[in-house]
């Protein structure tokens, strides 16, 4: 009974050790995919608009704004706007699906991303616009362009030129 008790236990040390194995292999390759992923995605890093270089119409420019583009998908707004307030917002993109932005209420977003182009389709409150933002060759710089309407149902138009820090 003892040899059957201590096989069983000898048994179950193996699987366990097996199992924490493949976790750490998982674990180990979701690390590595997502490294992958960040070092062939050229959008991930943060990016300064050129407000100088910037055309608005329609609208008026932001004082300052800066996005940060994490290799888990989280891109984060932050600045000041034309009226000189703090601006700060978020969402987890969710490629080719509708992501939730926080800090702005009644807010959504789809983003798609293909090589250096990426489009999105804001929804921000009463404001619908459609954006599109093409990437340099050397990856330094990202002109995006931005149409659609306000809140208040005007006409709005940007290209916008950002620069990678």
């Amino acid at each position: 009974m003892k040899t059957t008790q201590m096989k069983t236990t000898q048994m179950k040390t193996t699987q366990m050790k097996t199992t924490q194995m493949k976790t750490r292999l998982m674990a180990s390759l979701f690390v590595c995919a997502v490294a992958l992923f960040a070092a062939d995605d050229p959008f991930v890093g943060t990016w300064k608009l050129n407000v100088a270089k910037s055309k608005f119409q329609g609208n008026q420019p932001p004082r300052s704004e800066t996005v940060t583009i994490g290799a888990d998908g989280k891109v984060s707004i932050s600045g000041t706007d034309s009226q000189g307030q703090p601006v700060d917002w978020s969402y987890m993109a969710a490629p080719g699906g509708t992501a939730t932005i926080t800090g702005i209420p009644d807010s959504t977003v789809v983003e798609t991303r293909k090589d250096n182009t990426v489009d999105h389709t804001w929804r921000m409150g009463k404001e619908n616009l459609k954006g599109h933002g093409v990437l340099s060759k050397d990856g330094k710089t990202m002109t995006y362009t931005l149409q659609g309407t306000n809140a208040e149902g005007a006409t709005v138009k940007s290209t916008e030129i950002y620069e990678k820090q």
